[in-house]
């Protein structure tokens, strides 16, 4: 027992020397279950939404509306706010480390858009030999998707972390490359091009320009920012309290404004698409608001939600990027091969559909590699998201 009692005190010792070379406050550390909530449920959100998108055939406006809803501001928003978090929570968050992370996830972003969407059209081209395909496979593998985005976030906060650049600088160089973007998204008519596609990576430059970086790059920086306040943070309910006692009413009175005003971001036709992904600040700060408030509620109605419910986000959260490639992998095969682009389903046959996508998804991302030795190790051990 005085053995345990010394090995126990000389781990806290280590464990508070770690924390001293390190510079990290640890007051509030590990995996933050509210974000494990959220990013549960988006998952969910994001296959109805895809699958949807592909083989609904739009017979009630009224669902398709709450369907693009579900799929959009409790989704992309609150990842790209978590990928922030990340970054803070991170072992592995040295510019370098970070930088080498961006460059492999952005070849592996092109890698995937080849294998996934436009390999299908290429297989359908050299058997049929109808060259639209062979366009559409070009078009498709020039998407600009979430994982384009987030490699180039992770170089961006390289740079950040290189610079040491603080709060200030980074709400500063959110604000202006949000701007920027805006004015050219909006002033700017580009030619159609194989450039239009590389300008797509930075500005809504096309209609396959899904998550240009001046667009979104305000969320990763507010999660970062966040993520720093709520490592250090003692009292999670007080914090999550106050978030939510500001960003609810502040999402509600800005939609309330951009009805009126008619500022587009998506919401005034419900549909969330072009609009929404090119959106400019006013957007940006109304879907911030909106990804707080709700990761406020994740946290504050946690408690009431049953371990094993717990349990099953927390998984799914943590094979996000896995069931993200999978359910894509399964529903654009399915649409090209079997549905032959042209099957569309009713209402209650799409929700079966988005079900069956979602189950073989979480199913395959769960299992374990029948060989340990060809399990590729993470570059990222992230215990925050």
């Amino acid at each position: 027992m005085k053995n345990c009692e010394v090995n126990f005190r000389t781990l806290l010792v280590r464990i508070q020397y770690t924390k001293e070379r390190s510079g990290i406050s640890m007051v509030n550390a590990g995996r933050q279950i509210e974000i494990d909530i959220a990013k549960g449920i988006a998952i969910i959100c994001m296959v109805l939404v895809h699958t949807t998108e592909y083989f609904y055939n739009g017979e009630s406006s009224l669902a398709n509306s709450v369907i693009e809803f579900l799929g959009s501001p409790p989704a992309a928003p609150v990842f790209m706010l978590a990928l922030g978090v990340g970054i803070v929570y991170s072992r592995n968050s040295s510019p370098e480390k970070l930088a080498l992370r961006g460059c492999k996830m952005f070849i592996l972003s092109y890698v995937y858009n080849f294998f996934v969407y436009a390999f299908p059209h290429l297989i359908r081209f050299f058997s049929e030999g109808k060259k639209e395909h062979l366009s559409v496979a070009f078009e498709e593998f020039s998407n600009v998707d979430i994982l384009q985005f987030a490699s180039l976030a992770f170089l961006t906060f390289a740079l950040a972390k290189k610079l040491n650049w603080k709060a200030p600088h980074l709400i500063s160089y959110g604000i202006v490359v949000t701007l920027a973007g805006e004015a050219i998204t909006n002033g700017v008519s580009f030619e159609d091009s194989s450039f239009v596609y590389v300008v797509g990576l930075l500005v809504g430059s096309s209609e396959v320009s899904f998550f240009p970086y001046c667009s979104w790059i305000i969320f990763p920086i507010a999660g970062y920012i966040f993520g720093n306040v709520l490592m250090e943070c003692e009292d999670k309910k007080k914090l999550y309290t106050n978030i939510a006692m500001i960003c609810i009413p502040g999402y509600i009175a800005m939609m309330i404004n951009s009805f009126v005003m008619k500022i587009d971001f998506g919401q005034i036709t419900g549909e969330y698409q072009t609009s929404y992904y090119h959106m400019g600040i006013y957007g940006d700060v109304c879907m911030l608001f909106f990804a707080l408030g709700w990761l406020s509620i994740c946290y504050l109605i946690s408690s009431a939600i049953p371990d094993m419910v717990i349990e099953k986000l927390k998984e799914l959260s943590k094979n996000i990027t896995k069931i993200y490639v999978i359910q894509y992998v399964l529903i654009v095969y399915a649409y090209v091969f079997i549905a032959n682009e042209e099957i569309e389903l009713n209402l209650a046959f799409t929700l079966f559909a988005s079900a069956m996508v979602f189950i073989i998804s979480s199913k395959i991302a769960g299992l374990r590699p029948v060989i340990p030795a060809l399990k590729i190790r993470k570059v990222d051990s992230n215990r925050a998201i």
